[in-house]
């Protein structure tokens, strides 16, 4: 976002310091380049150095490579997204101590609007890829890989250090289907360390007073509780026994995952985001598939769907548990993204099923 409008000679904290902000065909001018892949507009540039002198010809190259560098509603999203938070800021460094003219306040909210909008418009539409029915999100033999991968003793670990707390964050991820936020805020006070030794409280804190993160992570659905295997519940305990103890500054709060990196003074501190980020990408690299703590989260959908058929699960009463496994409140439509891909199956299945009876009777 910053990028584009350095490109355009746009500077966004002086045009809102000013209060004369973007006008709506240079948002609109940067909704369509957020249509695109980092590459296309370079790409499309070149088209210019052809000697081509068909000008219709050059503009079906040019519209044919954009209809190839489109991105996904969801990068769509974030991108404006970014956008409308980080005016929003400016305008509150700018102006939210001072008496605001109307017709300042009037033009900023008008802008403000038309972005939500577009956001709302993109997240009803959703994607516009379709996939097959078989498609998984992460694709059982690229899974296996990285549970094979991340295991501390694996010669394929590609982390030098800290491969016990890494372990445990994929598979926490991967076994209670919660959130990063959720994971980032987990204590040791969480974990039921007692009776069936396999649950964890997951909740919302707010504005938690005893973390001192910037950018404080949180749990965004309802308080529930994760169940995950003995086995990694056991591993936690041993992590917060003998490696995180290790470190002085963790007696200082009671979160489970910090940072074992001294290199900014941060060994012991509870572990950023970031850092989640960062791990993750470090083992996409060496899996050569993008992956994303999210993408475990649908995973775990995916595989809960398997269990709850091969059990003879009522699909109704499949759901419920869905909701709540997930924190979700009764009422919500969230499920419907996940169990897609398990009523595609079914559609397939049932429209096989009619046509080889229709070849049978013909």
């Amino acid at each position: 976002m910053l990028q584009y409008f350095s490109e355009k000679n746009i500077d966004l904290p002086a045009r809102v310091a000013s209060g004369k902000f973007i006008s709506q065909k240079e948002y609109m001018q940067f909704y369509d380049r957020c249509c695109l892949n980092k590459g296309a507009m370079d790409a499309a540039s070149n088209v210019k150095h052809f000697r081509i002198d068909d000008k219709h010809l050059r503009n079906v190259i040019v519209a044919n490579q954009k209809g190839m560098a489109k991105v996904s509603n969801e990068t769509l999203v974030g991108r404006i997204r970014r956008l409308r938070c980080f005016l929003n800021w400016l305008f509150e460094q700018f102006h939210a101590a001072l008496e605001i003219d109307d017709v300042i306040g009037e033009q900023f909210n008008k802008l403000i609007v038309k972005i939500k909008l577009d956001e709302d418009a993109l997240g009803r539409n959703g994607g516009q890829q379709v996939s097959g029915a078989e498609e998984s999100v992460l694709p059982d033999e690229i899974f296996l890989k990285l549970l094979e991968l991340i295991m501390p003793s694996s010669p394929n670990n590609p982390f030098k250090a800290s491969r016990v707390r890494n372990y445990l964050i994929v598979n926490l991820l991967t076994q209670s289907g919660i959130r990063r936020g959720a994971l980032g805020k987990l204590k040791i006070s969480d974990f039921n360390f007692h009776g069936t030794f396999d649950q964890i409280s997951i909740y919302r804190s707010g504005n938690d007073p005893t973390d001192p993160r910037a950018e404080k992570p949180n749990q965004k659905t309802k308080a529930h509780m994760a169940t995950v295997d003995k086995n990694i519940m056991h591993q936690v305990k041993f992590y917060i026994d003998h490696v995180r103890t290790a470190f002085a500054r963790a007696q200082y709060h009671d979160f489970v995952f910090i940072s074992e990196n001294d290199s900014k003074g941060t060994a012991g501190k509870p572990l950023s985001l970031k850092s989640v980020n960062s791990l993750f990408q470090k083992i996409s690299k060496v899996l050569g598939v993008h992956v994303h703590p999210h993408m475990l989260r649908h995973k775990w959908n995916e595989i809960f769907d398997e269990k709850g058929e091969r059990q003879g699960v009522d699909p109704a009463r499949l759901e419920d548990i869905r909701k709540y496994a997930m924190g979700w409140s009764q009422n919500t439509t969230m499920n419907y993204i996940y169990n897609d891909k398990r009523l595609a199956l079914k559609a397939r299945e049932l429209s096989l099923a009619h046509q080889h009876k229709v070849d049978r009777e013909k």
